[in-house]
């Protein structure tokens, strides 16, 4: 199975070496959760504001069930400004 990583702005810290751009394609034969892609990747949960699944908002409380083949997750930081 293949899942799409992008993260962006200030998590873009936890991509690793040899990551193009702001992506990472994970490969694996088990079951992923987003979840476990951010313990995986040590994003702090509370650097997350909002998290995107294929385009679209994933409400905290689903974050814990399994990604299928194709899935593109997209984390984002809050961002502040003034």
């Amino acid at each position: 199975m293949k899942i799409t990583v992008k993260l962006f702005s200030s998590l873009m810290e936890h991509l690793p070496p040899g990551s193009s751009g702001n992506t990472i394609e994970l490969i694996e034969n088990s079951p992923l959760t987003p979840t476990d892609i951010m313990e995986r990747l040590k994003v702090p949960k509370t650097e997350v504001r909002t998290m995107m699944l294929n385009g679209t908002f994933l409400p905290e409380q689903e974050r814990r069930k399994a990604l299928q083949d194709g899935d593109v997750l997209s984390l984002w930081p809050a961002i502040q400004g003034g």
